[in-house]
């Protein structure tokens, strides 16, 4: 598989929407668990640190990524042998030359494939995607879950919130929401949430065209949550953003249980990303009681 127009390796150049087909083929012949290796997702933050330039090697796409704890970075290598690939940059020196410090997002078996060529992947529990039952998150049953009813039923009781599904003439206000939580959270002072900022607007911006597609909750007609998913493969989906206003009590649990029984009915899985160590995100992950985690690793190279 050859990728007309993406550079060959050590050439690199930024994705563009024009490079959807592609990118939609590439993961249809060579589907992921990793929640960042979308083409909507890779596009968005495209404005962060050098993410999201593309380049090709032996019909392997190359994207190249950034994590503060590690630098500039390339992802696990999409195409039918990631290993050799990896092992190949490895031998022709391109780390050594590029300043790529190595590569994120691998996971089995391609970790014991690695391991058996002398390298050694690193588990990076800080990044692992939680991955839940859709059935589980959207019917909340049994007292695993009596948390989320209760601060479920808390907000339909007082808030009476109403879902409806993201369409572009809920985009100005869906802005406004994320105006006002940048302004709480004071987010355009820490690098990464600015980052995250930009990248949401981008997916709001360019919702159909990134094959995105997402909910709101409404209070008194007014959106007071919002979020945006995508498809990830034939069985999960990926929820990428999901903003509620903090003043509100219950519109987190609100618009996640929501999202789950209207927009994800037809996926057995979903994806709800990584809890990057933060130890209240971790806990309210955990809480959910993930099915299962997608064990990311990383391979730094000297």
């Amino acid at each position: 598989m050859t990728f007309v127009g993406v550079p060959e390796l050590p050439g690199f150049r930024t994705m563009t929407l024009a490079d959807r087909p592609i990118m939609d083929q590439l993961f249809a012949r060579y589907p992921t668990e990793i929640s960042e290796l979308t083409f909507g997702s890779i596009y968005a933050w495209r404005g962060y640190e050098g993410r999201s330039e593309l380049s090709q090697m032996d019909g392997h796409m190359i994207f190249s990524w950034f994590k503060p704890k590690f630098g500039r970075i390339i992802l696990a290598p999409i195409g039918p042998d990631a290993v050799s690939m990896i092992v190949g940059m490895r031998e022709m020196r391109f780390f050594a030359v590029s300043g790529f410090k190595g590569v994120y997002g691998i996971v089995e078996p391609d970790v014991g494939r690695l391991k058996l060529s002398g390298l050694a992947p690193v588990p990076v529990r800080d990044e692992w995607d939680y991955v839940y039952r859709v059935d589980d998150l959207a019917r909340l049953q049994g007292p695993s879950y009596h948390t989320q009813r209760k601060e479920l039923g808390k907000a339909t009781s007082q808030l009476a919130p109403r879902y409806e599904p993201m369409t572009k003439v809920h985009q100005r206000e869906c802005l406004e929401l994320e105006d006002n939580w940048c302004d709480m959270k004071h987010c355009t002072l820490e690098r990464f949430s600015s980052a995250e900022d930009r990248a949401l607007r981008e997916a709001l911006e360019h919702l159909d065209e990134l094959g995105f597609f997402g909910g709101v909750a409404l209070v008194d007609g007014r959106i007071q949550a919002l979020t945006i998913g995508e498809r990830l493969n034939s069985n999960t989906a990926v929820v990428h953003f999901e903003k509620a206003n903090p003043a509100m009590r219950g519109m987190y649990p609100f618009i996640n249980q929501q999202f789950c029984s209207n927009a994800l009915k037809g996926y057995e899985f979903v994806n709800r990303e990584q809890d990057v160590g933060e130890p209240g995100l971790r806990r309210a992950k955990e809480g959910y009681h993930p099915h299962h985690f997608v064990e990311k690793h990383v391979l730094l190279m000297e």
